[in-house]
């Protein structure tokens, strides 16, 4: 038995009959096991529930009970990112064969340096779709899983005897049962499988492209009703406005009926007002000597009509009497 150097956990065996491959698939819990404290139970949990070991039988040089024994002269382990994990054996005729492992056992091949960088892209996608990806691949992937398979036959020459027909018959129902169990049946249930997510998948767009297209009419509607609220809102501001200008005219012409006088005009007024005062007394005035010379001549009428005088005046006492009545 020899140890892979690509996975702790395997270990493979090599025989009279071929080359075995176990996979101990709990061998690195137990390590965790034993070096966790007492108190620890979780580890132990982990495990009683982890699954038994895998067998692989990866070749098989005997494969009828009288086929010659042919051990192969050796092996060893690759291990490439795109090929996956491979054995290439040396056969009893020094021929090498190359046969892929199960990768179910297998760590992890290390991540490239350009899906690093996507890394972060793939997280940004919808958390949805990354798991109903992965949880479909992962249950298809359960259903093509194999639990046993035909290992590659390699027959010892032997020129003088020939392999009894019952025994090969045996052997070939053998492989066609498996193929059978593990290869037809298998694939037919997961084709049933695709083809089921298939048609959900076919009624999930249908049902995606019914509300794509019920929100394309909405958008339109909506587009229409938006178109239709902009010409509302222009109609209403050109009213808006034409209020506006309306109510400034009026303001306008209130202002500019009220009885708001500037300085000069106040002045212009006062003068006025204390012209038309000045006026009024000498109006005043005017009567008063109107009435005083309308007296005075009655007076003179008065004197003249009892007797006539013979009194004569000359230049200067006439200009003295008017300068006087003028006076008065």
């Amino acid at each position: 038995m020899f140890p892979d150097p690509v996975c702790p956990s395997r270990y493979h065996c090599t025989h009279m009959a071929g080359v075995h491959s176990v996979g101990l698939t709990w061998f690195e819990k137990l390590g965790t096991f034993l070096a966790a404290s007492e108190e620890d139970q979780e580890s132990l949990h982990e495990l009683a529930t982890e699954q038994k070991c895998l067998v692989e039988h990866i070749l098989c040089t005997k494969p009828l009970p009288c086929s010659l024994p042919a051990p192969i002269q050796g092996f060893w382990i690759i291990s490439d990112l795109a090929l996956g994990t491979a054995m290439i054996c040396v056969t009893s005729e020094y021929e090498c064969i190359t046969r892929p492992l199960q990768t179910a056992i297998s760590q992890p091949s290390p991540l490239l340096l350009c899906s690093q960088d996507d890394q972060s892209v793939s997280e940004t996608l919808p958390r949805v779709l990354a798991d109903v990806k992965g949880s479909f691949e992962s249950h298809i992937r359960g259903i093509l899983s194999r639990n046993s398979g035909n290992p590659l036959l390699l027959n010892a020459s032997n020129k003088d005897s020939s392999p009894p027909p019952e025994e090969c018959l045996q052997l070939l129902s053998r492989a066609i049962q498996v193929f059978r169990e593990e290869y037809a049946l298998k694939e037919d249930l997961a084709r049933e499988e695709i083809q089921r997510r298939v048609k959900l998948l076919m009624i999930q767009k249908e049902k995606q492209m019914e509300d794509l297209q019920h929100c394309k009419e909405e958008r339109i509607r909506l587009k229409e009703t938006a178109e239709r609220l902009a010409e509302k809102y222009e109609e209403a501001k050109d009213k808006q406005e034409a209020l506006i200008n309306r109510m400034k005219g009026v303001l306008r012409n209130f202002y500019t009926q009220l009885c708001i006088l500037s300085d000069s005009e106040r002045d212009m007024k006062k003068e006025l007002q204390m012209t038309s005062e000045q006026l009024h007394h000498l109006g005043n005035a005017i009567k008063q000597i109107k009435m005083k010379t309308a007296y005075q001549e009655k007076q003179v009428e008065k004197e003249k009509s009892p007797s006539v005088s013979n009194l004569t005046l000359n230049n200067y006492q006439k200009k003295t009497i008017q300068t006087v009545l003028k006076e008065e």
